[in-house]
């Protein structure tokens, strides 16, 4: 019983990503156009897997918002984040000087 435990407990050790980080980045989000856009898309975001909203601000322009988003590395990307807001038709970018 001993040995299974401790061939588990290597397996799920080795099985974790050394280098996986909390990262940070803000996505530009455009065609806000009423409360409800707003809400369908961190609905979207929040649907991936370890991402979480920390702020949100309007953008520039009317229609535009900026989110403020944390997620694993791990366990997400960049690229699923964005997906899941075009998915609901909105487009999205993440913004350059904020990728870390």
């Amino acid at each position: 019983m001993k040995h299974l435990l401790l061939s588990a407990l290597t397996i799920a050790a080795l099985s974790t990503p050394a280098f996986a980080e909390e990262r940070q980045v803000e996505i530009a989000v455009s065609e806000l156009t009423c409360p409800s856009c707003s809400f369908i898309v961190a609905s979207s975001m929040r649907g991936v897997p370890s991402v979480e909203i920390s702020a949100f601000e309007d953008g520039p322009e009317y229609g535009q918002g900026v989110y403020s988003v944390t997620y694993d590395d791990a366990e997400t990307s960049i690229e699923s984040i964005i997906g899941a807001v075009t998915a609901n038709g909105y487009p999205a970018q993440v913004l350059p000087d904020t990728a870390s």
